[in-house]
């Protein structure tokens, strides 16, 4: 599809976003990284999104919660950039490798014992979605309700389902957090995004946390999924074989995988400043967004240096942005899939998928992607732990029973209905 959209429009395609909301996609890899760099000309704050400001993008667009403008290291520049992504980088620093090891490995283990017995699970859903999300929470000091209702939301707002109330119900829990380490401070990020020496209002803490929470759960959920399945379906991997795989393969496997089939397709979206022309007596007019297309960029770029590709083991892939605002949880998103998919490939032998790749679905989106599920065999094992022997690492919640339960959400295929259920039983032991 991106190859047909360059031959009819060139480099940069002209987009509709929805219908009557316009803006352009890059899908060169050199465009790419020269206009995030360039932030003369371009900008990633929305104020400018020209759409937006004169009222022809609905309250209720999908595109609100992920493009709106929002006081967030992603969505401004310059000096007040530089402010909050040093905050977000130092409370990222503070945590040891060691400590996020051992928190994604314990929350691995906890998660596997959850279904090694029966000799099969669905490890997106029942794994790969959980895990970061459980080692996320404990790291920022969420309890269990407020990490459910938060990672729902999420989800939606990410697939632009119902994404007005997704996105209230994620700022909600999100304030919820902060209120409540005003009064209790513990040893959590959050506590230290409140403390930082960059004097963060309340309103800049909830959205420095949306932006970083958010861009580590389902992302680092997509990138497990595509290690596991581009392992599974390797011709040079057999039954067992995978739980071999060395440290420096595993991590040539998610290079390879973030060239190839990266998380995020088709954002974050800067602004132009200017109007741009872009060849053929086109004009990116001022303040229309372009959407950076890490996926399609990332194609053409190995397409086009395919032999030289073939001799190295580049990384310069542009999965991760690039320019000023390029992701600063790089490590430890690669960490956290990493561990996960170590976890699964050493946990569970004769590992393979229960159904045949072309049959594996996914949900579509403007922005990005959505792998549905991923079914897998494996020879059934005994779970590490017994309930009850691992103390809890959230304290619960606060809130009557009845209100625990994150909303109804309409992302059926995800299996969100059974979110809630599964993590109780986690989190119980039982």
């Amino acid at each position: 599809m991106f190859e047909k959209m360059r031959a009819d429009h060139g480099p940069v395609v002209p987009v509709e976003l929805e219908p009557g909301v316009h803006g352009w996609l890059v899908t060169d890899y050199s465009t790419l990284i020269s206009w995030s760099r360039d932030t003369t000309t371009f900008t990633h704050d929305s104020r400018l999104w020209k759409d937006f400001r004169e009222g022809r993008v609905a309250v209720d667009s999908g595109l609100i919660a992920m493009m709106a403008p929002r006081p967030n290291a992603l969505f401004v520049d310059g000096s007040e950039h530089q402010r909050l992504r040093r905050a977000l980088t130092d409370c990222l620093g503070s945590v040891s490798d060691r400590r996020l090891s051992e928190t994604t490995r314990r929350y691995a283990d906890s998660l596997i014992d959850q279904f090694c017995e029966r000799g099969e699970a669905d490890v997106l859903n029942e794994y790969g979605r959980m895990l970061p999300l459980l080692v996320m929470n404990e790291l920022f000091g969420f309890d269990e309700d407020q990490g459910l209702r938060f990672a729902s939301a999420m989800r939606d707002i990410w697939a632009g389902v119902d994404s007005e109330r997704a996105n209230a119900e994620a700022e909600r829990a999100l304030s919820e957090v902060v209120s409540t380490k005003h009064r209790a401070p513990g040893d959590d990020l959050t506590t230290r995004l409140i403390q930082h020496r960059a004097a963060l209002t309340d309103e800049e803490v909830l959205h420095q946390l949306l932006l970083i929470i958010a861009a580590s759960n389902e992302p680092t959920a997509a990138l497990m999924y595509a290690t596991v399945r581009a392992i599974l379906t390797s011709p040079g991997v057999v039954s067992g074989a995978a739980a071999s795989l060395s440290a420096a393969a595993l991590d040539d496997i998610v290079n390879d995988v973030l060239w190839k089939d990266p998380p995020i397709t088709n954002y974050p979206a800067i602004y132009p400043r200017v109007d741009v022309p872009v060849g053929g007596g086109r004009v990116i007019e001022a303040g229309s967004p372009v959407l950076l297309g890490f996926a399609a960029s990332d194609h053409f770029f190995l397409k086009e240096n395919a032999e030289e590709m073939a001799e190295t083991s580049n990384r310069a892939h542009v999965a991760w942005g690039a320019g000023p605002h390029r992701c600063p949880a790089i490590d430890e998103a690669t960490a956290m899939a990493t561990i996960g998919v170590r976890a699964l490939l050493t946990r569970l032998p004769g590992l393979s998928l229960a159904v045949a790749p072309e049959e594996l679905r996914y949900q579509l989106a403007t922005l990005t992607w959505f792998p549905v599920h991923l079914p897998v065999r494996f020879t059934p094992q005994s779970p590490l732990h017994t309930p009850h022997q691992e103390g809890e690492s959230w304290t619960p919640s606060d809130s009557p029973q009845e209100t625990s339960e994150p909303r109804p959400s309409t992302s059926a295929p995800w299996g969100l209905s059974s979110l809630s259920s599964f993590l109780g039983r986690l989190l119980r032991g039982s």
